[in-house]
């Protein structure tokens, strides 16, 4: 019976790491598959440049002096799903900024020297935030996540979590 009950945990055990090696493995499909075939490049909507691809967009720059910045939800009817990597470089006079729902990834140094940036609000659903998504920004002081969200254990494999605050 010993001999039975062990192969039984086996195989249950064995099902477990395929079925999580499986739901890791289409995460990082989706995110590589961000960039693939985009239908017209380099758009303008605003003050965002983006990629449009079959079924969302991804912003490529952001060109405006702004304080606090909405990303938005969609553009052309279709999901924003990424912010390129180094979109907002060197925004001097950027504050805050709120992540729509929709975004599961901000690109490396996403956000590099925005020196006034302070804040920034994120969606629950981010699987991927560049490691220096907000190098040299010296006034962040805030993160605003939900706790125990996806977007909270993206954000806990990088510098950042120092400045990690929890939605109410």
């Amino acid at each position: 019976m010993n001999k039975r009950k062990t192969v039984i945990i086996v195989l249950i055990v064995l099902f477990i790491i395929t079925l999580r090696l499986y739901f890791l493995y289409s995460e990082n499909n989706k995110l590589d598959s961000l960039y693939d075939n985009p239908i017209k490049v380099n758009q303008i909507y605003n003050n965002y440049t983006y990629d449009e691809y079959s079924e969302h967009v991804t912003i490529l720059t952001y060109d405006s002096d702004q304080e606090v910045v909405e990303i938005p939800e969609k553009i052309n009817g279709k999901k924003v799903l990424a912010i390129d990597d180094s979109a907002f470089y060197g925004k001097q006079k950027l504050k805050k900024v709120i992540v729509s729902k929709y975004v599961i990834r901000i690109g490396h140094q996403s956000f590099i020297g925005c020196d006034n940036l302070e804040e920034v609000i994120l969606p629950d659903n981010l699987s991927d935030i560049g490691g220096y998504a907000f190098r040299v920004c010296p006034k962040l002081k805030k993160i605003i996540v939900k706790k125990g969200s996806k977007t909270e254990k993206s954000l806990k494999v990088t510098p950042f979590t120092k400045y990690i605050k929890y939605k109410e």
